[in-house]
């Protein structure tokens, strides 16, 4: 006769995470999920609380292994974690990828490439959701960095619970909880050697982040995840704003300056944004967005602004855009 794990305060908090995060509206026809599993304590974690929770909800559970081939041994990692999954009862399988060399980084592209692999896959299988460990750890992380970019409300609102078919049940648990709770479950997990390569941005944040709770004492991590959901609120509210008065501007040809001029000035430089990257702009920084806020605010005659793939100029009442050749 099997014998079950006692159930310990990080096995309840995983199930809990899982199961309260399948009671929001969004997930309420979810029939199937894939789960993105690396081998590691967070994804190991969330399989299992995942295996548990979700068939009773009716949920088929599946999984996907990525193994990127980019350490050696990595096919063996891959293929030990895909045996650990299939003892828990879920059906694995294992993606081998390549990652692309390409100037946006070894993480940027390891990180596309395995969303994308996970997506063609999460189509296959016919579930509605790829399910991810990320966890309040990384929450703080994501925080960290998008402060240190200056980048705005988005860059430190973090990682959304749900966001398009990716979701993230785990976002309110810390990775030594997780840790424990495969532990306590006497599930193995593998320590990926590249989490202390410093050659790696999350790494020395991750090391920031030791510094710093080092200095300020425990809570720092919670108190970043807090940002980060308060900023995430703020954020699709303005999102939401600045839509609306999109719209409300939008004449056929552009957008009237007047509409736009009695916005809220917040309100407007989102908006904008939200304009320059619908009539395709690569990227919009927030300089560029004040520039085009001048041909409303502060009109003079100025010549048509070159951006990151788009022209913007005014023509007496509108703000007009096209593509630059």
């Amino acid at each position: 006769m099997e014998t079950r794990p006692r159930l310990t305060p990080p096995i309840a908090d995983v199930r809990r995470a899982v199961r309260e995060t399948f009671e929001m509206p969004e997930l309420a026809d979810a029939k199937a999920v894939l789960l993105a599993v690396s081998g590691g304590p967070d994804s190991m974690a969330l399989a299992l609380g995942a295996n548990f929770e979700l068939p009773k909800l009716g949920i088929k559970v599946f999984a996907a292994v990525v193994n990127h081939n980019l350490q050696r041994g990595s096919e063996t990692v891959a293929a030990e974690a895909a045996q650990r999954l299939e003892a828990m009862g879920v059906a694995t399988t294992v993606l081998d990828i390549e990652v692309p060399k390409t100037g946006s980084g070894p993480e940027a592209a390891a990180r596309e490439a395995r969303y994308s692999a996970l997506e063609e896959h999460r189509a296959k299988t016919g579930a509605q959701f790829v399910l991810t460990g990320h966890n309040l750890d990384d929450q703080a992380e994501t925080v960290l960095l998008g402060l240190t970019r200056g980048s705005g409300l988005r860059s430190i609102a973090g990682m959304k619970t749900i966001d398009g078919t990716l979701v993230r049940p785990l976002l309110g648990i810390e990775k030594q909880d997780l840790i424990q709770a495969c532990l306590d479950s006497g599930v193995e997990y593998w320590l990926d050697p590249h989490n202390q390569d410093v050659a790696f941005t999350r790494v020395r944040i991750r090391n920031l982040m030791q510094q710093i709770e080092a200095e300020l004492g425990p809570g720092v991590n919670e108190n970043l995840a807090k940002t980060a959901s308060l900023a995430s609120e703020v954020d699709d509210f303005l999102t939401e704003a600045a839509t609306e008065l999109m719209e409300q501007s939008r004449t056929g040809e552009g957008f009237d300056v007047h509409i736009l001029g009695a916005g809220h000035p917040a309100v407007r430089n989102k908006a904008l944004q939200l304009m320059c990257l619908e009539q395709g702009a690569h990227s919009i920084s927030r300089t560029q967005v004040l520039n085009v806020a001048q041909l409303i605010t502060n009109w003079h005659g100025q010549k048509s602004l070159s951006l990151s793939g788009i022209t913007v100029e005014r023509v007496r009442e509108q703000i007009l855009f096209r593509q630059s050749s």
